[in-house]
């Protein structure tokens, strides 16, 4: 028989969420990504390459990466708690937490 308290999936999606807000609204500058120079360059090979590499990166990622976290622990929180609420709705021998 499963003796694990009930309440320990809900406070951890709670804590996740929190989390997740709280580092949204931190934005420390060392995250922060640089602004890309729009100069035309001359390097080429290996530099070039490296240079397109990190430029085509940056496009992808956000311009500070605590929201990108903020924002998967809100998602993992969220989860979470729906799939709490939603084993409140099953029979007891079928709930997952």
């Amino acid at each position: 028989m499963d003796q694990s308290p009930k309440s320990s999936p809900v406070l951890a999606g709670i804590a996740l969420l929190g989390a997740g807000l709280l580092i949204r609204q931190w934005q420390p500058d060392a995250l922060r990504l640089p602004e890309p120079e729009n100069k035309h360059r001359r390097d080429r090979g290996l530099r070039r390459a490296a240079r397109k590499s990190r430029d085509g990166l940056a496009m992808l990622l956000p311009s500070n990466l605590t929201g990108s976290i903020g924002r998967s622990l809100m998602i993992m929180g969220g989860g979470l708690l729906a799939l709490r609420l939603l084993d409140l709705l099953v029979d007891q021998d079928e709930a997952l937490y």
